[in-house]
């Protein structure tokens, strides 16, 4: 069934081109900068989105008024709502274009309007695909960038030093915007690939959405277009690994009682299959899913490991058993180290470092054992980085719509491509292209549900969903005062005001798609501090919002307020040792002291009866009490592998998340009365963030339904 539009149209950062049947977007002069590139039967698709745009529209409406049919199946429809998102630059969690409706269809939600036509077109230039100036790039590119959490929660803004002779920065014109291209388009996640030497073979651990929490390793001949299983479901498979020869593949195998084993795979690949899988060595248990990498020689791995003292380290082992040792030592108050590369030419490893939940990048000289550090990553969690092809470089994320490389020797960054989707995951190969996993883990809303603590009828309902695009909300211990939530309702994320008579209030605007790492309410409700990446700010409804820490290049993470409401505490990374900070707010100008030592989280009460903190090196609590002399340790134990920290103090106990796995937690509360702990909400959490009304009868938490992932490839300039 032909669906064309007549007139030209504004879609949200597109157009309408109705000469071209094509959605566009322009450069100054007029002329076509990047067109969506979609086929017929899409492009007839995102028309009818087009035409009846705000309205419901369900599969079978999509079938009967596009196909012209009913009885195919409704596969055929998700498929090609997933092209029209990835070349429109949408967001299944965060949409903006094409927003799903549970059960029921799809919803077109970007702003449609009639232009009047201002498109030239030479027939003899064709339209160019990549290349755009700043201002294209900006209207193209600031709505595709993503939020990510887990370590499934992915940074904003970039990191750029001065340039070097030998790495140049470009102005922002000549920094080119690239189009990923898919290789997999399964249903599900597909993710920690690896493409052999010889650019023939792909591996990587695919998760389906009816095996969600089941990894399996998958092969896929990229030549012949085939694929084949290589594991099994009853264990999880992660950061495969080609040999150089390409007759192997290095695995981690990881059962559910967290025991963890590195693996080789024998292929025969001229009959396309696995002929063995056998253990190499045993890694340490509750090791984080490891990525693998083969020495250039085929002698050697490096992966990582949960160690004695509980942090991921860099291991290298020999295939022959005879050498297995520790290559670095990560501070005690880092997570550890948690992705390995070899160089091309073997004689150095790359690596990256946990800094209290943004990443640091480090090169160790095999023959030294130096290591280097080279970039702070401040707002970003690479899943891999990979090296350029003459080792001069290293290629890494440093936003999820953003490649940026650092050189070697002389430690300066600088920015070389804007990318179409967010990718954590990359390679480089030695043709020059870059393999990503492009896409997202999961679709979030703000769910309500009852704290089965305090309320034993209530239901849960989800309060704020989809189409406004909102992933944190934060309730004031006032009652009567508006909830606070992150929305991106008007284009980029911002804080929201939701008052209980319905009226909302934007209180920030800020100019880019920054990543907030927090919310917290003021002790009489009037005020909000926010993290923003490194940052600090004050926000009121009624005055501007105002930075007044950060800036610098430790890291901070925690801010809280004290109790009488007339400071913030926050925690500080200096020299890799983490300090409480108490920041005055009584003048203007806010006055930062050192309140206490070897603390990485420091609480108050609100009515100022206790507080509890963490010690930064035995990573135990202990609560004060204020008519107490002495403090006394909490019987609260986290996971080792918990990076995500947050705890809402009450009058009677405290809650706070404790991690389950590599993506769940529960809601715990710990009663000081009884000295118990116990569930507060039935369900598992997909997020360590989540706030309580203040009777403590609802508990706000983030309700995530699973994403897509798919393997992708784009060329450097």
């Amino acid at each position: 069934m032909a669906i064309k539009l007549d007139k030209p149209l504004q879609v949200g950062d597109w157009q309408y081109v109705p000469e071209q049947d094509k959605l566009v977007q322009l450069a100054a002069d007029g002329k076509i900068a990047v067109t969506a590139d979609l086929d017929n039967l899409s492009q007839k698709v995102a028309n009818y989105f087009i035409a009846n745009a705000g309205k419901l529209i369900t599969k079978d409406e999509l079938l009967h008024d596009v196909w012209g049919i009913r009885d195919v199946s409704d596969g055929r429809v998700t498929r090609v709502i997933r092209v029209l998102r990835v070349a429109l630059g949408d967001d299944t969690r965060e949409p903006r274009y094409i927003e799903t409706i549970p059960k029921r269809g799809y919803r077109f939600i970007a702003p449609v309007t009639v232009l009047e036509p201002q498109v030239t077109f030479d027939k003899n230039d064709p339209p160019a695909q990549m290349g755009i100036n700043r201002s294209e790039k900006e209207k193209a590119h600031w709505p595709w960038y993503l939020g990510f959490a887990f370590i499934f929660i992915a940074a904003i803004t970039w990191w750029l030093w001065p340039a070097t002779p030998d790495l140049q920065d470009k102005t922002a014109s000549d920094i080119p915007m690239l189009r990923y291209k898919p290789v997999t388009a399964l249903d599900g996640l597909e993710f920690y690939h690896n493409v052999s030497e010889d650019e023939r073979y792909l591996v990587y651990s695919y998760a389906s959405p009816e095996q969600e929490n089941v990894t399996v390793l998958m092969l896929q001949d990229l030549a012949e277009h085939k694929r084949i299983k290589l594991t099994e479901s009853s264990y999880n498979s992660f950061g495969a690994v080609f040999s150089p020869d390409g007759k192997q593949i290095a695995y981690h195998r990881m059962y559910e009682n967290g025991n963890c084993e590195i693996r080789l795979i024998s292929l025969n690949l001229a009959s396309f299959s696995a002929k063995n899988d056998d253990l190499l060595t045993v890694c340490g248990t509750n090791s984080i899913s490891s990525r693998i990498s083969w020495s250039p020689d085929g002698n050697y791995l490096v992966y990582p490991t949960m160690s004695a003292q509980k942090q991921m380290v860099i291991m290298l082992t020999s295939l022959n058993g005879e050498l297995t040792e520790q290559l670095a030592v990560p501070p005690p108050s880092s997570f550890g180290d948690y992705v390995a590369r070899f160089s091309n030419s073997g004689s150095k490893v790359l690596f990256l470092r946990d800094a209290a939940g943004s990443s640091q990048l480090w090169v160790l000289d095999l023959s030294s054992r130096e290591t280097k550090m080279l970039v702070n990553i401040t707002d970003n969690i690479p899943g891999n980085v990979d090296w350029t092809p003459d080792d001069s470089s290293i290629i890494y994320p440093s936003t999820p719509t953003t490649l940026s490389k650092v050189n070697v020797s002389t430690g300066q960054t600088a920015v070389i491509a804007y990318t179409d989707y967010a990718a954590s995951e990359i390679q480089v190969v030695s043709s020059g292209l870059v393999y990503a996993s492009v896409g997202n883990f999961s679709h979030v809303n703000i769910r309500k549900v009852p704290n089965i603590l305090r309320n034993n009828t209530g239901t849960a309902e989800t309060v704020f969903s989809s189409n406004r695009n909102e992933t944190m909300a934060e309730v004031s211990s006032i009652p009567g005062k508006p909830i606070a939530v992150v929305s991106r309702r008007s284009g980029l994320p911002q804080v929201w005001l939701f008052y209980p008579d319905g009226n909302q209030k934007q209180i920030t605007f800020f100019p880019g798609s920054e990543r907030f790492r927090s919310l917290s309410f003021s002790p009489d409700g009037q005020f909000l501090i926010t993290q923003v990446n490194n940052d600090i700010w004050l926000l009121s409804a009624d005055e501007p919002a105002k930075k007044i820490a950060g800036g610098t290049d430790n890291l901070i993470s925690s801010p809280v307020w004290s109790s009488d409401g007339q400071a913030i505490y926050y925690a500080e990374s200096k020299n890799a040792r983490w300090n409480i900070i108490r920041l005055e707010l009584k003048d203007n100008t806010p006055t930062a002291q050192a309140a206490f030592e070897n603390r990485e989280l420091y609480i108050e009460s609100y009515g100022g009866e206790y507080n509890i903190w963490r010690d930064a090196n035995t990573k135990k609590f202990y609560i004060k009490w204020r008519d107490k002399p002495k403090a006394k340790e909490l019987p609260i134990q986290l996971p080792e592998n918990q990076v995500w920290l947050k705890f809402q103090l009450k009058k009677d106990g405290l809650y706070f998340t404790y991690l389950l796995d590599d993506i769940h937690y529960r809601l715990k509360y710990y009663d000081f009365a009884k000295g118990t702990l116990a569930d507060a909400v039935e369900s598992t959490l997909y997020h360590s963030r989540f706030s309580l009304s203040p009777d403590e009868k609802s508990v706000y938490i983030l309700e995530s339904v699973r994403g897509d992932f798919d393997i992708a490839q784009l060329e450097l300039p």
